[in-house]
């Protein structure tokens, strides 16, 4: 692919996804409801969400295919008295599932609410040994929580696809561990012009900078 090439693909807008056309939006609404919920997958297995302990249980089968059905499928019900046959030591942390909804569904989108221009921090390292990740969420993780920066500009410092970044973004804001930071309109395009610019190259200055700095 020629340079003029990858920057006409590089310009072309992705539409956002809309997390209540998936399990992520039937999750979100049981957390703001703060009722304990069974969500079943006919042939795919269930969820239980308890959101006042703020975890939950799974046996679903596939994971990615549960988080990408339509919400439509989904059967969702309060479990009331209903006892558990799923062992405590089992329980995983409400973030987890919230992360894996938003990643599987983004498949290199971003929610309704982000854009490529948000300035992002993450509040902490999230523990990517137990989530889905794509092959750079180690060095996008290292970058966001050390350093605000805009989105756009994370594929340029670290060159790599935008679909990459946009999906660990959209798993990360999800599962609420990120905070969007305002700048004066002189920042935002300061750095809107330094995302425009071609990537720096593999032993450039500004690469190797970045790479001492993150560790990379």
């Amino acid at each position: 692919m020629t340079a003029n090439m990858l920057d006409q693909t590089m310009s072309i807008e992705i539409p956002p996804f809309r997390p209540s056309d998936h399990l992520l939006g039937i999750v979100q609404g049981i957390i703001a409801s703060r009722v304990n919920s069974r969500i079943v997958l006919a042939g795919q297995g269930e969820i239980i969400v308890l959101p006042k302990a703020g975890s939950y249980y799974t046996n679903a089968q596939n994971m990615a295919r549960f988080c990408q059905a339509p919400a439509a499928q989904f059967e969702t019900t309060p479990l009331g008295n209903s006892s558990l046959s799923y062992p405590i030591e089992s329980a995983r942390n409400i973030k987890e599932l919230l992360w894996q909804a938003a990643f599987h569904v983004s498949q290199g989108r971003l929610p309704e609410g982000c854009t490529k221009y948000d300035v992002v921090q993450f509040r902490h390292w999230p523990n990517l040994t137990r989530l889905p990740i794509t092959p750079h969420a180690a060095q996008i993780c290292a970058l966001l929580t050390r350093t605000p920066t805009t989105i756009m500009l994370v594929r340029r410092i670290l060159d790599i696809p935008r679909e990459e970044v946009f999906q660990i973004y959209s798993a990360a804001y999800c599962a609420g561990i990120t905070t969007k930071i305002q700048k004066t309109p002189e920042q935002s395009q300061a750095e809107a012009d330094i995302a425009n610019t071609p990537p720096p190259a593999p032993h450039g200055l500004m690469r190797s900078l970045f790479a001492k700095i993150l560790g990379l």
